[in-house]
């Protein structure tokens, strides 16, 4: 691993253990505590906060490396393309070897998921067409789909198109609190971004820009001759395809509103279709259109739109942009442009693949020197759920804690998505802290919905140093650093016996400064 830059200390006392300085900087407890807004009364804090706390950002790293032995690279791989590494998931990881283990993920279809899916049997909102979902409680729909997001999180045994489907919520982002976005949202989630997350981008731009869902959230419904909207033509290639520096202009943006005049939907309950794309003929600009240098001839029709999504999903500028923004999620906030120029030139060369650009992002000597990445709220409370035997009755309270982390699934306001960039999320300490506490309080934990088995856990293992083993190969896929298992073996050694003193150190484990990154 390239090192990093250098840690910022308060005082010689406050200095890291190498162990962990090798693998990433840290910021000091004074920052620390700044940044989470809170004081030193918390227990993570004085467990944690003394001797460093929380791995902090790296600068570029070089150009790859050119011989890594992808063996060395699968506790790293399993992190990478799953919410969370377990047991289950590394022993996959050696079954099948690096290439192996991503190939069986990237063929998602041909794992069995039946578990899951009868877990999520009774939520059958899931499955409903929009006539029969809008007449039931819109919030009764809103929390079956984010408990069904949570389920999968943590119980799917397809993870990487978890991780997959999570990346193109946020690029297509839809605000689910926005009226009858309460209802199409699931259909969206469903027909579109699990429909097509690991196919190809422009099917899977297709099928965002015919979704009433998305035409309703960026106002595309009111978009007619002569008086176009222009919010879903702007986001279309600001946020979908080209990124701000593409290329367009705004008189492109003008001319691409125009192309997209008449794509709505059928609106109202009781009508044929209804809840379905309607493309409204009536109401279309069939005026000459000129689009990033193409003209786009009088008289097309439904078809001037269709021409536009194929005009960007083949300019190079969506290629690197989808490319930047592949990487950015799946290796690091910051990724040299070579692997980026690798995985756009995949794009180009597959005509947007998504399997194929995953393939070039994580090959082995790209991922060898991605530098480690910070978990986002979801993912770090998603991540314990699966290193630990846990068993979900309802997700209320695992919403509640998301919601105060600002990390609620679907609640992102703006089109631009969920961030996914250190400098956003890195603030919210307490929250991680108190996710920990919370799941391990007591002999059941005090969130409501979820117990953790920490019987089962620990079943057959009597001293400390088992039990540390445990929470080490279980939650760190053996990557525990050599100060924080010391940490974890003192805190538990006061009383070894005691369950509340096991629960709380898997609790002070989900705290500590490794667990927050993957």
């Amino acid at each position: 691993m390239n090192q990093a830059e250098a840690p910022v200390h308060d005082s010689a006392d406050s200095r890291i253990d190498a162990a962990v300085e090798e693998r990433v900087p840290a910021v000091s407890r004074r920052m620390l505590l700044r940044r989470a807004g809170v004081g030193v009364g918390s227990t993570a804090a004085a467990f944690w906060g003394g001797w460093g706390g929380v791995r902090g950002a790296r600068a570029t790293p070089p150009d790859v490396s050119a011989d890594v032995d992808p063996g060395s690279l699968l506790s790293k791989l399993v992190r990478r393309i799953t919410m969370g590494t377990s047991p289950a998931e590394m022993a996959l990881a050696n079954q099948f070897g690096y290439s192996g283990y991503l190939e069986y993920h990237l063929n998602y279809t041909a794992i069995d998921d039946s578990a899951l899916q009868a877990r999520l049997a009774p939520l059958t909102t899931l499955t409903m067409p929009y006539p029969q979902l809008i007449l039931l409680p819109n919030g009764q729909v809103i929390s079956e789909l984010i408990e069904a997001v949570i389920l999968r999180a943590v119980y799917s045994s397809r993870q990487l198109f978890e991780r997959m489907v999570e990346f193109w919520t946020d690029h297509f982002n839809i605000d689910i609190n926005k009226e009858a976005d309460n209802y199409l949202k699931t259909i969206d989630d469903r027909d579109v971004i699990r429909q097509f997350a690991l196919g190809t981008f422009p099917q899977l731009l297709d099928a965002s820009a015919h979704s009433p869902a998305m035409l309703y959230y960026l106002d595309n419904t009111t978009s007619v001759a002569g008086n176009p909207n222009e919010n879903y033509a702007r986001e279309l290639m600001e946020l979908h395809t080209l990124g701000v520096d593409g290329g367009y202009t705004q008189t492109d943006v003008q001319e691409v509103a125009r192309c997209f005049t008449g794509w709505t939907w059928f609106g109202r309950n009781g009508q044929p279709n209804a809840g379905t794309f309607r493309y409204n003929s009536s109401v279309h600009d069939n005026g000459q259109k000129i689009v990033l240098g193409h003209v786009i001839a009088a008289g097309g029709g439904m078809q001037d739109a269709l021409t536009v999504l194929n005009i960007l999903t083949n300019h190079p500028s969506c290629a690197a942009f989808i490319a930047k923004k592949l990487c950015r999620h799946l290796l690091a906030d910051n990724v040299t442009q070579s692997v980026i120029d690798s995985v756009a030139a995949a794009y180009t060369q597959s005509g947007g693949d998504i399997k194929t650009m995953i393939r070039a992002a994580l090959a082995p000597n790209v991922l060898h020197d991605a530098a480690p990445k910070y978990k986002r709220p979801f993912h770090h409370f998603m991540s314990a759920m699966r290193g630990l035997p846990t068993s979900i009755a309802n997700t209320s309270g695992i919403r509640s804690l998301l919601l105060a982390t600002g990390h609620m699934p679907f609640y992102w306001g703006s089109p631009d998505g969920y961030p996914d960039a250190l400098d956003y999320w890195f603030g919210l300490i307490l929250p991680r802290w108190n996710f920990g506490a919370s799941l391990m309080n007591g002999t059941t934990g005090s969130i409501s919905g979820v117990t953790v088995d920490s019987t089962a856990f620990f079943s057959g293992l009597t001293t400390a140093d088992q039990m540390i083993d445990k929470i080490n190969q279980s939650m760190f896929a053996g990557e525990l650093t050599a100060t924080e298992r010391s940490r974890l073996r003192q805190y538990l050694l006061v009383n070894v016996a005691s369950t509340t003193r096991r629960r709380e150190t898997i609790g002070l484990a989900i705290g500590a400064p490794t667990f927050q990154w993957h």
